[in-house]
């Protein structure tokens, strides 16, 4: 049997059992880790919804997801057939801001997407949500550096104590707002996104600090520019300069994966409703005894129906036949 018939054998099967839903993927393997991603300009509006996301259990017969260590949700919304956002649970659609505008059965199927930018929604090609794990694309172990750390204008640094404190070699230690928190050395200073920005504070959870970024990306050595750092201005009150030659590096490499099975090449699998094995034979197997089984229920079930009526109608007559005898 072809794995086509296989699957539209389990698909009736779904059907006499009367779930026909659970059955939309049978025989899909979605992935389990997804990266919802984009430009720069989409960041700065949406960037505290996009990072990398895992599945949590299923809504509206499809894969569902959550961000890792944030608050926002992915997943299918069977009255408008598409994929939204949410802050709140799945199923609260009122305050999307992200949409997917198709209706498959996995996440990354294609494509599709619009984010609100204030006032409409607005499409966008470079918002995409692939299959990856964070450990396979941003830096566990990053360097911040800049030029002009030791530079000196008019017998002033260019850097204060505090900014020129932040720089040096960061680990991550988890997972923040879809993205890696790192910290310094096991020091008070952090870098972490949040309320769509990178900041370097001396606590996790603050607003505020002494480098930062705004809008970002979901790996901070992707940026590439617009990095600023804290000054105290002519007036004696904080404010943020521009530093065109602050970096961050990674120190160490993302590990290169060889793929040793096809759907590892794609990344994380997430389990179908209906598990279905392609081992060839075996699944095949497996799949002609669930048919044939709900098969021969049907007509045993059709042949006592019969038969009973058969032997009542029988016994009846014979007892009719009696009492006129009688």
């Amino acid at each position: 049997m072809t794995e086509k018939n296989e699957l539209s054998l389990s698909f009736v099967v779904c059907l006499l059992l009367g779930f026909p839903n659970p059955c939309l993927g049978t025989g899909k393997e979605c992935c389990s880790s997804i990266l919802l991603d984009s430009d720069l300009a989409v960041h700065k509006i949406q960037g505290d919804k996009l990072g990398f996301y895992s599945q949590l259990g299923y809504y509206g017969a499809r894969p569902a997801y959550r961000q890792q260590g944030g608050e926002f949700f992915i997943f299918y919304y069977e009255q408008k057939q598409h994929w939204i956002d949410s802050r709140y649970f799945y199923g609260a659609s009122l305050f999307s801001k992200l949409v997917n505008e198709m209706d498959g059965y996995c996440l990354d199927e294609h494509n599709n997407w619009s984010f609100y930018n204030g006032s409409d929604l607005m499409y966008s090609e470079v918002l995409t949500a692939n299959c990856s794990k964070i450990e396979d694309v941003c830096c566990k172990e990053l360097r911040i550096s800049s030029a002009n750390s030791e530079v000196i204008i008019d017998d002033q640094s260019y850097y204060n104590n505090q900014s020129k404190d932040s720089l040096g070699d960061y680990k991550a230690i988890g997972m923040i707002n879809g993205r890696y928190v790192y910290q310094k050395d096991n020091l008070d200073s952090f870098l972490e996104y949040g309320a769509k920005h990178w900041t370097v504070s001396s606590g996790v959870g603050q607003n505020t600090g002494h480098i930062i970024h705004h809008g970002g990306s979901v790996c901070p050595e992707h940026i590439e520019k617009e990095w600023q750092i804290s000054y105290t201005n002519a007036d004696g009150d904080w404010d943020w300069k521009d530093d065109p030659f602050l970096k961050i590096t990674c120190i160490k490499k993302v590990t290169d994966v060889t793929p040793k099975q096809e759907h590892q090449e794609k990344g994380p699998v997430a389990q179908p409703y209906i598990q279905t094995e392609h081992a060839g034979q075996a699944s095949s197997y497996s799949a002609e005894t669930v048919v044939f089984g709900c098969i021969t229920m049907l007509l045993l079930s059709m042949m006592i129906a019969f038969f009973s009526k058969e032997v009542l109608q029988s016994l009846g007559q014979r007892c009719s036949g009696e009492t006129v005898a009688v």
